[in-house]
């Protein structure tokens, strides 16, 4: 139990270090390009996950580093973080999180197109109930449209696609070595795009506050091995949620965003059936 809560704890925190980190490159990158956001972003998260490995104890190897799907996934990764900060310019950061986890609502169907799995009239429910949520934060139907909604379901499809190449991953492959392979591929992208986009000067500030956003990713990357290392994954997935209401919160206090309530409802609908699908509510027994 003590390890079961302090997974949970983690997981939580590390939840709330990626909401504060989208929330300062939202915040501080100014005339900035997402691309150059992201690599002076990565440059700190890179070195602040290289510190934890080695601090920790991991075993520092790059055995694997350039294997087909690890760089394919923090490719993914990368693609996604971009979709998704190219989205917080123009959406509110609450409504962006939201959908931005909607990735069991997809991942559920690729899983019986591609894995083979069986899913339940039960599971298939919470993925129409899900997908209602992103409905009524959308209204792709009134006058208020906006067609970044599009961006941030690119973000999730590449979530999707990072998280099911772990299926197929060849087990000698460490999770440090994924984990370095993300920030660091996604820095090295990041900063070649943003060279051909054409670099601006940075005041002190922006690269203080972005290179922060970075320490927080690195922060919480290391929450989330070390809450898969203490509890079931069953257990501590759910809490990856906290992430939509931390996202609101801040939302709330600092970009005065007003949801309202069938905005607050579709968050609700897309958060409780993400929750139910990870917890496992309906899953077939074996």
């Amino acid at each position: 139990m003590p390890n079961l809560r302090l997974g949970m704890a983690l997981m939580t925190l590390a939840m709330f270090l990626f909401a504060a980190n989208d929330a300062l490159v939202k915040a501080h990158m100014g005339d900035l390009t997402v691309a150059q956001s992201l690599a002076v972003r990565g440059v700190f998260a890179t070195l602040g996950v290289t510190a934890w490995l080695m601090v920790s104890g991991h075993r520092m190897t790059l055995r694997g580093f350039w294997h087909p799907l690890v760089v394919g996934r923090s490719l993914a990764e990368g693609l996604a973080v971009f979709f998704l900060f190219q989205a917080l310019w123009r959406m509110p950061i609450g409504d962006v999180t939201a959908v931005s986890q909607s990735m069991p609502l997809i991942l559920l169907p690729l899983a019986v197109l591609f894995l083979g799995e069986k899913v339940s009239p039960v599971q298939w429910g919470l993925v129409l109930t899900g997908f209602v949520g992103i409905v009524m934060i959308a209204r792709p139907f009134s006058a208020g449209f906006d067609p970044a909604i599009g961006l941030v379901l690119a973000t999730t499809v590449c979530f999707v696609f990072r998280d099911m190449t772990v299926k197929f991953l060849p087990p000698a492959i460490s999770s440090s070595t994924v984990t370095f392979s993300t920030v660091a591929v996604v820095m090295a992208a990041a900063g070649l795009l943003a060279a051909i986009q054409g670099l601006k000067p940075m005041t002190l500030g922006q690269t203080g506050m972005i290179g922060l956003a970075g320490l927080l990713l690195a922060g919480g990357q290391a929450a989330i091995i070390q809450a898969f290392r203490m509890a079931p994954v069953s257990q501590v997935g759910p809490f990856n949620y906290t992430k939509t209401a931390f996202a609101l919160v801040i939302g709330m206090v600092f970009f005065a965003e007003r949801p309202d309530s069938l905005t607050f409802a579709g968050i609700g609908l897309i958060v409780a059936s993400g929750i139910a699908i990870a917890a496992g509510l309906g899953r077939p027994r074996a």
